[in-house]
């Protein structure tokens, strides 16, 4: 792997604007920079050969490196950001850009401008004792040897991912510049997939066609594509007894006003994740295989008749009463707005995930009937300074909590490490909530309750 211009980062005395694009691809000035350019095919088609061989370029000038970056994502964006044609593409991107980081943090001259380059991303701060005074032997045990602490971000950025791997103090997260650029990567890549599939909804509903050249630029990322099969993953039967009181009002055959989004968002989506691919990695773009034929059939067969079947409920019928829903519905499932699909159209459109119960209860709020499950939740450390202050200050039942809350996030498991009652247990959750020193992380979505639940019973049995 050739690596060019390290010095350009580590000599330089200013960030330009323009060269903010080199940190985040998409910084507004992008579109700016992409009006002005002149390329040629053959050159682009090059510099993609080149970086799919492994090449990176530290420096490129940005009027440049604008067409390098911004062209494979528009050419990939038919396929959408699951397929692997998009994940190469953000890949690709992202180890250039991480590349970049290794030496641009480590100038004093320009460290605060690449830091301000990466805030439409993520906001970070350099580490000082007035936002977090960390502990000595803390800061032992989370770095390595001869590496140190530099960096904060606040810990809602990271509240998608295990929050458990990171310390948290005053709702900041530290971190030395690796670890900084491992997670500046990874909500880059996350923004990289979201625009490829905005450009895929656009390019779609304005039924665009683009230039020859970013048809080549597609086939050259599919050839270092393998053609691999992924196997079924997780298909099982339904198990509606673990369906989420959201679903369950869905099927009921709710009236007119909530028909659209109780069948086709909801249900489409739920009943399809459930039924073909019951797993919480379904939430992780990395991890998300693409289907195998026989889970195409499941979805082709089995699950449209349900829908169909749930949407007949309604009050009146929503198929009769709009026959283009069955369109959505297929729209929906990632077959595009085709009223009679075949196993091949399947990655037309995107296979929409169910909507978080955010979502629901802002769009449909009569379906949210939360149960216990829906609102019990663990408990994450948000102020390790405090925890431990607390635990120095009290005994007996309070002191086994505590202990216990550094150990498991989990209420039940909390109460049989302690040995407390459950009582008693929340009575102090409670108050460690409200001080802030706890926060609670309830489900989100119906896909994920369906998944603990089934979960929870398979442990019971």
């Amino acid at each position: 792997m050739a690596k060019f211009a390290e010095n350009e980062w580590t000599q330089k005395m200013l960030l330009s604007p323009e060269e903010r694009i080199l940190i985040n691809p998409l910084d507004l000035l992008y579109k700016e920079l992409l009006e002005k350019a002149a390329y040629k095919d053959e050159e682009i088609l090059s510099e993609v050969e080149k970086r799919l061989d492994g090449t990176i370029d530290l420096y490129n000038p940005p009027e440049k490196e604008v067409l390098y970056q911004l062209f494979p994502l528009v050419s990939v964006a038919r396929k959408g950001s699951h397929s692997r044609e998009a994940r190469l593409v953000v890949e690709m991107i992202s180890s250039q850009v991480q590349e970049r980081l290794t030496y641009a943090l480590d100038n004093p001259d320009i460290e605060m401008d690449v830091l301000n380059s990466m805030r439409p991303i993520v906001t970070a701060e350099v580490l000082s004792k007035e936002l977090v005074d960390i502990p000595r032997e803390d800061v032992f045990r989370l770095i390595p040897q001869h590496d140190r602490l530099r960096y904060l971000v606040p810990w809602s950025y990271l509240s998608d991912y295990d929050l458990t791997q990171y310390y948290i103090t005053r709702g900041w997260v530290p971190l030395t510049k690796e670890q900084l650029i491992t997670v500046y990567t990874l909500l880059l890549s996350k923004t990289l997939r979201e625009y490829i599939d905005q450009k895929k909804e656009e390019y779609a509903f304005h039924q665009m066609k683009l230039p020859p050249l970013f048809g080549n630029i597609l086939k050259q990322l599919s050839s270092r594509v393998p053609a691999v099969s992924v196997q079924a993953v997780g298909a099982t039967e339904l198990e509606e007894s673990a369906f989420p009181p959201c679903v369950r009002e869905a099927l009921h055959g709710p009236s007119s006003g909530l028909r659209n989004y109780a069948i086709t968002v909801l249900l489409t989506s739920f009943i399809s994740y459930a039924r073909v691919y019951p797993s919480s990695t379904a939430f992780d773009p990395e991890k998300k295989p693409e289907l195998s034929p026989e889970q195409v059939d499941i979805l082709l067969e089995e699950v449209v008749p349900f829908i169909i079947e749930a949407g007949n409920r309604c009050d009146p019928p929503l198929f009769t009463d709009q026959p283009i829903e069955r369109l959505n519905i297929y729209y929906h499932l990632g077959f595009g707005l085709n009223d009679s699909p075949r196993h091949t159209d399947f990655g037309s459109t995107t296979w929409y995930l169910p909507p978080s119960c955010k979502k629901i209860k802002q769009n449909a709020p009569s379906l949210c009937k939360p149960d216990t499950l829906c609102l019990e939740g663990v408990y994450a450390v948000a102020d390790r300074d405090k925890l431990e202050t607390l635990i120095d200050m009290n005994a007996g039942d309070p002191l086994k909590v505590l202990l216990a809350v550094k150990r498991s996030r989990n209420p039940q498991k909390i109460e049989e490490i302690s040995g407390v009652n459950e009582v008693e247990v929340k009575r102090i959750l409670r108050n460690l909530e409200k001080e802030g020193i706890v926060f609670q992380i309830r489900v989100k979505n119906p896909l994920v309750y369906y998944i603990r639940k089934i979960r929870r019973r398979k442990r019971d049995r």
